[in-house]
């Protein structure tokens, strides 16, 4: 019975499967119709209508000609094939041959898109031609227009443009020429072809327009404007030479004459119309010139600033000169009571022999000048180099001066660090004296002997002439640390003396029970007689730990609470 079901449902399901998958295949079918109705109702009969209205000669002829033939073969060949198709594959979808029809469905469904682009293809080489037309009769009237104003511009102010003009009405001329072209194309029903000359006159015309406004200008730059300034240049060079300018170094007048010919040359351009060549050339023409003015301002403002600046730096120098000797006096002293390392001598020596030199190469200047022989150009640099030099030199005088300071400053304080020391080794042995130690571990005392030996060399290192700071300070570092070490050691040693004590105490309550107890107190009381402090704290420790866990930790909490 149960297989009777399974089979009635696989069954059913099957009939439902091929119903809704049959249904699905027929609403592709329904698609591709109406898409196959859709392309039939393009309205490319319209558009070939319109081309009727054109000169049907020559190239329009033929494409009109192509593209009904096109039209005419989808129209009666193609689209009724897929008709067909569609017809077809609704049979064997009866026949229940699924995926046949979903194959053929699929196929003619790429069919319709390439029939599809076709049409597309058609519609916009029409538009194309349709427009082109339409575009060619409005814009031919507006460049007319265009071409009679350039032409009459070129006739008004033909005088502006120099001997470009012939280059000018040459290329207005050969306008016209493409006027006449154009309405043969038009005539002969070659839209396209006209199109193209179209745009040529419109892109002709508007290069016309920028030659006819720049050519006035780029002339005017040539012949009037940069020759000025070229006079101009070569006035104010003879008058700066006339005025005691040293100006060898500048070729001005070889300059004026190599912008002249560049001159010469731009001009040529401009007459065949290579405005943007022109244009690149008397870019650089102005810079060259801006250049030429450039240094001859900069050797008027050298002047000034020699003049200005020569007597500050000789000022300076002489001041300079006369701070050195002072603190060549200042380091003689100094050395009496300090030692100075060879490389801090060796700075100073340098800081003179850098000032002499210094002296000697302005000096040199100063001679120079009066000779005439240099450019205030070559001057400036020479006294800005010899300002930055002065800089640095008084950078290294008042380091060294410094040094120099510090040696005395340093000299205090290592004294008063030293009574420092001093006072912390004196208050270590004070406290020591005041817990009442039955003695001194034997450790304690050969450091705390080092740590007054230390102290005693530094004392020798400062009463020593000429004073060596740096052995002082290395001294001094040693001495500290070990004081530094004495006193922490003090304070470790006091406090463990009286744990033990504290701890001994502690465990006396278990003596009578606990001879073993007893026996470690005894040693820790023993070791603490011969001044081992640390050693009777442990063993001390171990004595009431051992029968009282944690009592150690009570202890030290006591004593915490009673300070």
């Amino acid at each position: 019975m149960k297989l009777v079901i399974m089979i009635l449902l696989l069954i059913a399901g099957v009939i439902t499967y091929s119903y809704i998958y049959r249904k699905r295949l027929y609403k592709q079918i329904d698609r591709l119709e109406e898409w196959k109705i859709a392309l039939m109702n393009r309205p490319v009969p319209e558009e070939l209508s319109k081309v009727k209205s054109l000169n049907l000669m020559g190239e329009t002829e033929q494409l009109f000609e192509r593209w009904r033939n096109e039209w005419d073969e989808i129209v009666a060949v193609k689209l009724p094939d897929i008709e067909e198709k569609l017809i077809d594959i609704e049979e064997e979808i009866v026949k229940y041959r699924f995926v046949k029809a979903k194959a053929e469905l699929l196929k003619t469904e790429q069919q319709l898109r390439k029939i599809e682009e076709e049409i597309q293809q058609i519609l916009v080489e029409l538009q194309e031609l349709i427009g082109s037309e339409e575009k060619n009769r409005t814009e031919i009237e507006q460049l007319k227009e265009l071409y009679r104003q350039v032409k009459k511009a070129l006739l008004t102010h033909r005088h502006s443009f120099g001997n470009a003009e012939m280059s000018l009405e040459q290329r207005v001329n050969e306008l016209q020429e493409k006027f006449h072209e154009f309405t043969e194309l038009t005539k002969e029903g070659n839209y396209l072809a006209a199109r193209e000359v179209v745009l040529y006159i419109n892109n002709e015309l508007n290069e016309l327009n920028e030659l006819i406004e720049q050519i006035p200008l780029l002339l005017s730059d040539c012949q009037v404007e940069i020759p000025a300034q070229l006079d101009n240049i070569l006035d104010g060079y003879r008058e700066m030479l006339e005025k005691g300018y040293i100006l060898d170094h500048l070729p001005i007048e070889k300059e004026v004459e190599e912008i002249r010919q560049k001159l010469e040359h731009c001009m040529m351009l401009i007459e065949t119309l290579a405005l943007h060549e022109a244009q690149k050339e008397l870019a650089e023409i102005k810079d060259d010139i801006d250049t030429l003015y450039d240094l001859l301002e900069k050797e008027v403002l050298a002047q000034q600033f020699v003049q200005n600046e020569i007597g500050n730096i000789e000022q300076t120098l002489y001041q300079l000169e006369e701070e050195t000797k002072e603190t060549r006096d200042e380091t003689l002293f100094v050395q009496q009571s300090y030692q100075l390392s060879q490389s801090d001598l060796e700075k100073y020596r340098q800081i003179e022999k850098q000032v002499q030199q210094l002296m000697k190469r302005f000096m040199l200047i100063q001679t120079k000048l009066l000779e005439e022989r240099l450019a205030h150009s070559f001057v400036q640099e020479e006294l800005e180099e010899i300002l930055a030099q002065i800089q640095a030199v008084k950078e290294q005088h008042k380091q060294f001066r410094d040094l120099l300071y510090a040696l005395r400053k340093d000299e205090l304080a290592a004294r008063e660090k030293l009574a420092e020391m001093k006072k912390r080794l004196s208050e270590a042995l004070r406290l020591v004296k005041k817990s009442k130690l039955p003695g001194l571990p034997q450790s304690y005392t050969l450091q705390l002997g080092e740590a007054r030996e230390s102290l005693t060399r530094v004392s020798l290192k400062l009463d020593e002439k000429p004073l060596n700071m740096e052995a002082v300070n290395q001294t001094l570092d040693e001495a500290t640390i070990l004081v530094q070490k004495i006193c922490e050691q003090t304070k470790e040693m006091i406090e463990q003396a009286e744990l033990v004590e504290k701890v001994i105490q502690y465990g006396n309550r278990y003596r009578s029970r606990y001879p073993e107890v007893t026996e470690e107190l005894e040693e820790a009381e023993q070791l603490f007689r011969n001044y081992e402090y640390e050693l009777a704290l442990q063993k001390a420790i171990a004595a009431v730990e051992q029968v009282e866990r944690g009592a150690f930790e009570r202890i030290q909490a006591l004593l915490k609470e009673n300070e």
